[in-house]
């Protein structure tokens, strides 16, 4: 889910990768940081998420079982203890030849893509709970009350990315 938070959330995101700038200095970051806002990305294609007692959620559910009806995923569960303990899921080969398909007839899919790159650009040094701890670190997100949508912070992140232009100006 954390992952997901970053690709619905262009703003937060944005300001993952502001993160990774600041600690590597790759300019290439601030160029795609602003990319998401000159394509106004955090208000056009935000994909809201409601705050509950673990930190964003979606039922993934029906997306799941109509990737599975299909023969593209298989979800598995860790039982352990009798307990469910996480959820794996199994990408059938099928799955990336449908993808690559699908981008080819519809190209502006290719934008969830890129988006999940850099989401896993952001994640791979991360471990889920380090990621939702970094969620929480946002005071629009800690403080969104359970049950709310998780609002934005694109006017915080787009000063924070103004300000480090100007430093390097």
């Amino acid at each position: 889910m954390a992952i997901d938070f970053l690709v619905r959330y262009p703003d937060y995101l944005a300001d993952a990768l502001l993160d990774l700038y600041e600690a590597d200095h790759d300019t290439s970051l601030l160029d795609v940081v602003d990319c998401i806002f000159a394509n106004e990305e955090p208000s056009v294609r935000v994909i809201s998420m409601v705050r509950w007692h673990f930190g964003a959620y979606q039922k993934i559910e029906t997306a799941l079982s109509t990737l599975h009806a299909f023969g593209l995923v298989r979800p598995m569960k860790l039982v352990k203890d009798g307990e469910n303990r996480r959820y794996d899921y199994h990408l059938y080969p099928k799955a990336f030849s449908f993808l690559d398909t699908a981008m080819d007839e519809v190209p502006d899919l290719q934008w969830y893509r890129d988006r999940v790159r850099l989401a896993m650009k952001v994640a791979t040094a991360k471990s889920g709970s380090k990621l939702k701890g970094w969620q929480y670190e946002h005071e629009e997100y800690s403080n969104t009350p359970q049950g709310f949508v998780i609002p934005s912070i694109a006017d915080k992140v787009k000063a924070r990315l103004d300000g480090l232009k100007r430093k390097l100006a």
